[in-house]
C-alpha cells in the first residue's frame, strides 16, 4: 500500500487507483470498508513510525546540545517577557493619553 496525499493504493491493484475520496483517504463513503481499514492502519503505522524516529532524534538532541538548547530557551522566553511588558506598558500609556485627551476634550465643551 502507498498513501500519497489523496492519493491511496494497494500495490495488489493498479497504481492509478485512488480511494476515491476528494479530500484525502479518511472518506470511507463508496468505497471497500475492508480497503478503508487497510488505508487507516496503513496510515497509523506510518505515522507511529514517524513519532518513533522523532523521539529517538529528540533525545539524541537532548544528550548533545541540552544545555545550550536550555540557554537559547531562556533567552526566548526572556525576550518575550521584556516585549509583553513594554506592550503592556504601551497600552497603559495609550489608555492614559486617552484618558487625559477625553478629560480635555470634555473640559472644552463644557
Amino acid at each position: 500500500m502507498e498513501c500519497n496525499g489523496p492519493q491511496c493504493s494497494t500495490s495488489s491493484k493498479s497504481d492509478s487507483e485512488s480511494c476515491g475520496c476528494d479530500d484525502g483517504c479518511e472518506c470511507p463513503s463508496g468505497q471497500d470498508m475492508l480497503k478503508f481499514a487497510e488505508i487507516m492502519w496503513h496510515k497509523a503505522a506510518m505515522a507511529a513510525m514517524f513519532e518513533a524516529k522523532k523521539d529517538r532524534i529528540k533525545s539524541r538532541l537532548e544528550k548533545s546540545f541540552g544545555p545550550t538548547l536550555d540557554k537559547g530557551a531562556d533567552a526566548v522566553v526572556d525576550a518575550i517577557s521584556k516585549k509583553l511588558k513594554a506592550a503592556v506598558q504601551s497600552s497603559k500609556n495609550e489608555q492614559e493619553l486617552h484618558q487625559k485627551l477625553a478629560s480635555i476634550l470634555t473640559e472644552a465643551t463644557n
